[in-house]
């Protein structure tokens, strides 16, 4: 087939030489710029990337300029010939009425039936069809634009010279201007092309960028955007209805005014994108559009996955943290009926039979005796005075907060809002926010006054320790992350305000 097309352009050349050689006013540079013209085009087929068809019709445009150096008949065929190409750029196919009835008006150009100025008005109407549809046509649509109206304007330049300046019409002039015409025509031609598969390339581009997708509505306000078509809808197949639906998982069965774009995996269907778009007619623009769609639900499908993972990860962290807490307590219930409470028993029986002892060697023993379980009761009561009651929830908060600041060693203010009332895990958690600052204020801090507040915040309930210490607080420090890990396991957060020499704010907000 090559060397039949070589064969094929060889003869033509021949032709077309000896046509020119044999013309009243022949040159060698004008045969050579006619020669020149049609291997451009051929050339221009040939090298550049895109539908075989589109590159088809450009190179011929090439044979159609040399026969027309020795056919009289085939002056006008390359006009013809360009604009089918033209109009049918980027895919080679020709979409639409108007764009049928230029290809129409080009066939009747070929036979020499439409005046000069029609072949005007057909290339300025090629540019108008173009410019008509190009928000909704992604195919660099400069260059057939650019193109015919530069081929209109020249032979606009031709008719006047010819007929309005008869006196300055010189023909070797104006054939060398449309000869320059039509080989930057046909150097357009590869660069329009390969912009043509950049824009392609580049359309999952908007599709997965961060922060475009929300969902299958927000794939198809993107998808529709770039495609200029409003009212564009992508529909995901769901596997287990053998059905296609929307954003909101309703099926839907019906195609209604709108065409359909399937989009298949290596597994079956994946989505189908329902559009009035022309623009999707043309078979790899429509091709590059589902490879960009098929990206994306992967991606939002990935997204899904790891949300569901996470929203997993977070639950068994709840669980965790709440078996934890139900295990605290029921210690140091047991801690306070078994051992706290016979503690004390002890304490007041060795109390109550000490008057009686008259052996000094033996009271004083028992006095050892009665100091050491009330060291263990203070010992076992601190133990325990930084787990939360088993009852908090329902407002309980505060009657454990004033209690846990009755037993600290500095003067501690507790505020609790009429309305800060959450679940048992909510008022939990702030519980070990407050002791956990608390006791950091006390031992580290130096503090000589702690105010404790709680209210209810837009987020949920809200707690905040702040101290009149040292400052300097570490934020990274084990027991603030862990609480912030506490907080973060019930949808929480922690913040830490702790400049050098300013005292210390910590503020706490887990949803209610």
């Amino acid at each position: 087939m090559w060397a039949s097309g070589v064969l094929a352009m060889g003869v033509l050349v021949a032709l077309a030489v000896q046509a020119d050689s044999e013309a009243p006013s022949s040159s060698s540079w004008l045969t050579a710029m006619d020669v020149a013209v049609g291997l451009a085009f051929v050339a221009a087929g040939v090298v550049a990337r895109g539908p075989l068809p589109q590159r088809a019709l450009m190179a011929a445009v090439g044979p159609a300029w040399l026969a027309g150096s020795f056919l009289v008949g085939a002056r006008s065929l390359h006009q013809a010939v360009v604009v089918v190409a033209l109009v049918a750029f980027p895919a080679g196919r020709v979409r639409g009425v108007a764009s049928w009835v230029l290809v129409g008006l080009a066939g009747l150009a070929a036979l020499g039936l439409v005046p000069q100025l029609g072949v005007v008005a057909l290339f300025a109407g090629i540019a108008a069809v173009v410019l008509a549809r190009w928000r909704a046509d992604p195919a660099a649509p400069w260059y057939p634009v650019a193109a015919a109206a530069a081929v209109a304007a020249v032979l606009a330049w031709v008719w006047w010279t010819e007929h309005l300046r008869a006196g300055t019409f010189d023909a070797t002039v104006i054939l060398l201007g449309y000869e320059l015409v039509l080989l930057l025509v046909a150097a357009g031609f590869p660069l329009a092309a390969a912009a043509v598969l950049r824009g392609r390339a580049r359309l999952a581009d908007p599709l997965l960028s961060e922060g475009q997708l929300a969902g299958l509505d927000g794939l198809a306000a993107v998808l529709g955007d770039v495609l200029g078509d409003p009212e564009l809808r992508v529909y995901r197949w769901r596997e287990l209805e053998a059905a296609y639906a929307d954003g909101r998982g309703q099926r839907v069965a019906s195609r209604g005014d709108r065409r359909w774009l399937a989009v298949d995996g290596p597994g079956g269907p994946v989505a189908v994108v329902a559009h009035r778009s022309s623009v999707l007619e043309d078979g790899p623009t429509a091709a590059a559009v589902a490879a960009a769609v098929r990206l994306a639900i992967d991606h939002l499908r990935l997204r899904e996955e790891q949300q569901e993972r996470l929203g997993e990860l977070e639950a068994s962290r709840a669980r965790l943290v709440a078996a934890a807490d139900r295990q605290r307590a029921r210690a140091a219930a047991e801690l306070r009926q078994d051992v706290e409470a016979p503690l004390r028993v002890a304490q007041s029986e060795l109390r109550a039979m000490r008057p009686g002892v008259r052996d000094p060697e033996a009271a004083a023993a028992v006095d050892v005796v009665v100091q050491e379980l009330a060291a263990a009761t203070g010992e076992l009561a601190d133990l325990v005075a930084g787990i939360p009651p088993a009852d908090l929830g329902g407002g309980r908060l505060g009657r454990a907060l004033h209690a846990l600041a009755e037993a600290s060693p500095v003067p501690v203010t507790v505020a609790v809002a009429d309305d800060a009332a959450g679940s048992l895990e909510a008022e939990t958690a702030l519980f070990y926010v407050c002791c956990e600052a608390l006791a950091n204020a006390v031992k580290h801090a130096g503090a000589t006054r702690v105010t404790v507040t709680v209210e209810r915040g837009d987020g949920g309930m809200v707690a905040t320790v702040a101290d009149d210490g040292c400052g300097g607080a570490d934020p990274s420090g084990s027991g603030l992350v862990g609480l912030a890990d506490r907080l973060a396991a019930r949808n929480g957060r922690l913040w830490v305000e702790s400049p050098p020499g300013a005292g210390t704010t910590v503020t706490a907000v887990v949803p209610g």
